[in-house]
């Protein structure tokens, strides 16, 4: 029986799961849907869990025990649904999981060691939502993450609410003209604003709907749209202030700073130096915001390391070998 490590990234968009060699070496990936418990029905949240571990031990084959399982969920509030969770688990997963020691976090500290593995820095989210979170010497600082109705500026949902409201006070004359009104349309499939607001209104998935047009907004950006421009240097100065607040609460002002996420990766070439720029102009120096350097469900199992597990000599070197995220 080959006892493996099993590190999960459980998003708002997708779960992906890794089965790691106590040796670091990355064996199998499997995924499946959503795995946010704040968004989603507790029993699709274990559903999409097992499903996407069950797919990454299955390749791996037979005679696999889980010694260890590393679970960071996006959404997740420390304890609220813990014990869901872990019987959901046992029960699909029972024969693999024997003896297993289980941890669940929140998906910012799969980021920050996807980013720092085991070393001191602060490090941002910008998905679907946004998140930040920083280690210095053992002491740790978050901030934001609060979810899409309060909170998350710099996400893609928070974008795009601010992109379509561009749209419909341009349409109805609080503002000028913009493209992203024509853009809008496009995207939903509407002959009219009126339909537009229907459409999204009426939505099965009404927060995937508005964070699809941030896309829209990025577009226009570059394009030189000026109200799309304001929504990104208001959303650019939400993320500056959190990073420099998280490098003020740990009274660390040389810390580096590392961002991810779907939605800046996607716009990483636009974003980052605005990004970059801010945040300099916050702290007083130059900035460089570094990069993602291993997949998230990888990060997951570093995770049991500041508990106390022990795995291979050199697990972390291996890891960053066969977990490295292509640039």
């Amino acid at each position: 029986m080959v006892e493996v490590v099993v590190g999960v990234d459980g998003g708002a968009t997708k779960t992906e799961a890794a089965v790691i060699s106590y040796s670091g070496e990355l064996m199998a990936i499997g995924q499946a849907g959503p795995s946010n418990p704040a968004a989603l029905p507790i029993n699709e949240v274990c559903g999409n869990l097992t499903t996407s571990i069950l797919n990454a031990i299955t390749k791996v084959g037979s005679g696999v025990n889980v010694a260890v399982l590393s679970i960071s969920m996006a959404g997740y509030i420390g304890g609220a649904w813990n014990s869901e969770i872990r019987g959901c688990l046992l029960r699909g997963l029972g024969d693999y999981l024997r003896g297993a020691r289980i941890y669940l976090t929140e998906d910012i500290e799969a980021a920050h060691a996807s980013a720092f593995l085991t070393g001191d820095g602060v490090v941002g989210i910008l998905g679907t939502g946004s998140n930040f979170y920083g280690k210095y010497m053992g002491r740790r600082a978050r901030v934001g993450g609060w979810g899409h109705l309060i909170d998350d500026e710099g996400g893609a949902y928070h974008i795009g609410a601010m992109g379509l409201s561009a749209v419909v006070r341009s349409y109805d004359g609080r503002l000028g003209e913009t493209s992203l009104v024509k853009c809008a349309l496009q995207q939903y499939s509407a002959s009219t604003v009126e339909e537009l607001v229907t459409r999204i209104y009426t939505a099965k998935d009404v927060k995937g709907s508005i964070a699809s047009f941030a896309r829209c907004v990025f577009e226009a950006a570059r394009n030189g749209d000026r109200e799309a421009l304001a929504i990104l240097r208001r959303e650019t100065e939400e993320v500056a202030l959190a990073l420099a607040t998280v490098i003020r609460r740990l009274n660390a002002p040389e810390l580096p700073v590392a961002l991810m996420g779907g939605t800046y990766t996607a716009n990483r070439d636009l974003w980052k130096p605005m990004i970059e720029g801010e945040l300099g102009r916050l702290m007083g120096r130059v900035v460089s915001i570094g990069e993602q350097l291993i997949r998230q469900s990888c990060a997951a199992s570093i995770i049991p390391l500041n508990a106390g597990e022990r795995f291979g000599e050199n697990y972390l070197t291996r890891l960053v070998e066969t977990c490295r995220v292509q640039s």
